[in-house]
């Protein structure tokens, strides 16, 4: 096992790392650039590189075309995510509110230290303290994982049009360009879920100290908080998702 010391240094570590590693794939997915040039539809971004257009590999309607419909695939996902978060900031409100009655209801809002329940001998801090640490670690983890899906949604779009032409040179190519993107949501999601319980179990601690059992009794209220946030934009992007594939089904057949 490892010393309580040498826990402080990596985990912190190992989420700087993640972040880092995903930082580097995005980066690396970038490098597919988009060079500025007019085109006659008035799109002033072209997804080709200099080089390639040299050598004949893409063709520049493709690549405007490609360019059409990642542009059109972003504004749609930016809007779906902005209206799906505007619902859930109201659930993130109200569910942490009744997270708050009902944990402090349990000893009538009490404010006063009592014995712990797995710790005999010990006084544990009052049942008001702990709903308002449940609370506030409910929101956090509703917030970390509103900002992760935000985040997979742009390197999605953003990575779309690349993988599409890099297709174009080979299977190859566009399955690292895929891979790394997916690499950067799947990096980020844990890192920065990580990187915030650290360092929320470590301000909680200033308030705690030695009562380790409301400490870890209160920062559950995080994983509830991610957890109830990744499931509606599950079933939420599962639902949007589908109704984007029938409508352009049904654009294909009116066609």
């Amino acid at each position: 096992a490892l010393s309580e010391g040498l826990t402080q240094i990596v985990i912190p570590l190992a989420s700087l790392v993640g972040i880092g590693f995903a930082l580097l794939q995005w980066f690396l997915v970038s490098r597919v650039k988009l060079s500025s040039q007019d085109s006659s539809n008035g799109y002033k971004q072209k997804l080709i590189e200099s080089d390639e257009e040299e050598e004949g590999i893409n063709n520049l309607e493709i690549s405007i075309k490609c360019t059409e419909i990642q542009h059109a695939i972003s504004v749609g996902a930016n809007s779906f995510l902005f209206t799906e978060y505007k619902y859930l900031g109201i659930f993130m409100c109200v569910f942490g509110a009744i997270i708050f009655l009902f944990l402090g209801s349990v000893k009538g809002f009490s404010t006063k230290s009592e014995p712990c329940t797995y710790s005999q001998g010990n006084t544990c801090k009052p049942a008001l303290a702990n709903a308002i640490f449940s609370t506030i670690a409910f929101l956090l983890g509703a917030l970390t994982s509103v900002l992760s899906g935000y985040l997979g949604m742009k390197i999605a779009t953003y990575a779309n049009a690349r993988t599409t032409l890099e297709a174009r040179k080979g299977v190859g190519k566009a399955f690292i360009t895929a891979f790394r993107s997916g690499a950067v949501m799947g990096f980020l999601l844990a890192a920065n879920g990580l990187l915030v319980l650290y360092v929320s179990i470590n301000l909680f601690k200033l308030y705690y100290g030695d009562d380790w059992e409301g400490l870890y009794e209160s920062i559950t209220g995080y994983g509830l908080g991610g957890s109830s946030m990744a499931l509606f934009g599950r079933v939420g992007g599962g639902i949007y998702t589908k109704a984007a594939d029938v409508g352009a089904d049904l654009v294909g057949y009116c066609r």
